[in-house]
């Protein structure tokens, strides 16, 4: 007996609904629902099956995800390329999809990964408001690698950000001195 002809034969159409109710949340890498498909217990055969019905369908595209993914991380999450390369590949995506889908989100958005990381930092910033100025720096410097942005750009705008707050009168993060009766001027 093969392995085929154990499997019942309403597998096919389980696997199937199981993919697509995977993919009604939201889009996924063809590693995302390969995996998914893998830990519900199919056979590999069947599950390979399902995910070429999947891209014959348009369901799977891993360009169109990554472009997907990219778009969504940069409107409510931003981070920089090098975090989004990491994230789709840990995800399943090929490196070349990975960097297109960043590529073409971008464009489609008109956003640079500088205005990104700006807005971060600003964003950021206001959030270290009652923290000392040195430890704002710092923490706001962590944050934005963390983020994924590039160590040089993050030094040049942290250093940006915390000046024109301090030339606002907000000091660091938010505070400076500056009207709280201390000045010996």
């Amino acid at each position: 007996m093969t392995a085929e002809a154990s499997v019942p034969p309403d597998a096919d159409e389980e696997a199937w609904n199981a993919a697509l109710s995977y993919l009604s949340y939201r889009a996924r890498s063809r590693r995302e629902l390969e995996r998914h498909l893998r830990r519900r217990g199919y056979e590999p055969s069947l599950v390979d099956r399902v995910l070429c019905r999947c891209e014959r369908l348009d369901l799977l595209d891993d360009l169109s995800f990554a472009t997907a993914f990219t778009r969504d991380r940069i409107r409510l999450r931003p981070r920089g390329v090098a975090r989004l390369e990491s994230e789709l590949l840990a995800r399943g995506v090929a490196r070349e999809d990975a960097r297109e889908g960043i590529r073409a989100a971008f464009a489609e958005e008109e956003v640079s990964e500088l205005d990104l990381l700006e807005s971060a930092a600003r964003r950021r910033w206001t959030r270290l408001a009652a923290t000392k100025p040195g430890t704002a720096r710092r923490r706001l410097y962590a944050y934005l690698v963390r983020a994924g942005f590039p160590r040089d750009e993050v030094s040049r705008v942290v250093a940006a950000v915390a000046e024109a707050s301090e030339n606002r009168g907000q000091g660091g993060a938010g505070r400076s001195g500056a009207g709280d009766g201390t000045d010996k001027g």
